[in-house]
């Protein structure tokens, strides 16, 4: 498999909120770089943990957060996604940004993640309201 087919395993899991089947593209303990200086910013090590982290996007949206993949590139051990992420809040108080995801990938498993934002300050005010 491919880390082009490791990550789109990822991406069509997260498109389906099939949380398990993202989870498996994952090393044990991946690390998840998470920007910003907000309340959910931070290094996240271990698939558990990391999993407890994400849910909080969700629970801060009402479930409405979602990551769209616009295109993907890879080089070597990384894959590159240029994404858009949305969330909807029922204040009216929305999210709609691009970025970039970074994907270091060894023998199959998504092993490190970095996420860039295209406005980090806009989301870093969004996530601690």
């Amino acid at each position: 498999m491919s880390n082009l087919d490791v990550f789109n395993a990822y991406n069509e899991a997260l498109i389906a909120g099939d949380f398990e089947a993202v989870f498996k593209t994952m090393a044990d303990n991946i690390v998840w770089h998470q920007p910003g200086k907000n309340k959910l910013s931070g290094k996240i090590v271990g698939k558990e943990v990391l999993g407890a982290h994400l849910a909080k996007f969700g629970a801060s949206t009402n479930g409405t957060f979602r990551v769209l993949t616009n295109w993907v590139s890879d080089n070597d051990d990384l894959v590159a996604a240029n994404v858009t992420f949305k969330a909807e809040r029922e204040n009216g108080d929305d999210l709609d940004m691009n970025g970039i995801d970074l994907f270091k990938i060894k023998d199959g498993k998504i092993v490190e993640v970095w996420l860039f934002s295209s406005d980090q300050a806009k989301e870093d005010i969004y996530w601690d309201k």
